[in-house]
């Protein structure tokens, strides 16, 4: 009976953690079958992405699990630093939830990756200069260097390879 409530409480979490990327699939299909133009199907998608993501004019399921998960992390950094962008703390989610930079700065409405790269080092530097007790924690959070898509991030997530990664 315990292996049952153990395999019911496998599923669930399985079930949580690909409920939105199979939602983003349905509705993908959905607009494929429906034969909806390009734009409007990227228009869609990227809206579905930021409200799964987070994007530049509110936060996605990632800040929200980020901030449950992390006893209130974004909340915490928001009024650490007053003057902080709600861009700036969307690309720190980003950052600490190890999407690459292009990524993030689509996501964003940022014209490039650079941008991205430049507000993440910005953002290192006042955690540096601050004196907030949890400076050193929001330091731990913000990668020095992003991950790159492809065989270089799935080495990252330890999904394929068993030897270290060439640097």
């Amino acid at each position: 009976m315990a292996a049952v409530a153990a395999r019911h409480y496998q599923k669930q979490r399985i079930n949580e953690e690909v409920v939105l990327l199979c939602i983003f699939a349905a509705e993908w299909f959905l607009m494929e079958e429906m034969h909806f133009t390009d734009e409007y199907r990227r228009e869609k998608c990227l809206e579905k992405l930021r409200e799964i993501l987070g994007g530049p004019n509110k936060r996605g399921y990632l800040q929200e699990r980020m901030n449950q998960e992390m006893d209130g992390v974004l909340d915490r950094l928001s009024l650490d630093f007053k003057n902080i962008r709600p861009i700036e703390v969307l690309i720190f989610s980003h950052g600490t939830a190890g999407l690459t930079n292009d990524l993030s700065a689509r996501l964003a409405g940022l014209s490039c990756a650079r941008a991205a790269s430049v507000i993440k080092s910005r953002l290192r530097e006042r955690f540096l200069l601050s004196r907030s007790p949890r400076a050193q924690e929001y330091l731990a959070l913000l990668p020095q260097k992003g991950c790159r898509f492809g065989e270089e991030m799935l080495y990252l997530h330890n999904l394929k390879y068993s030897k270290k990664w060439k640097l």
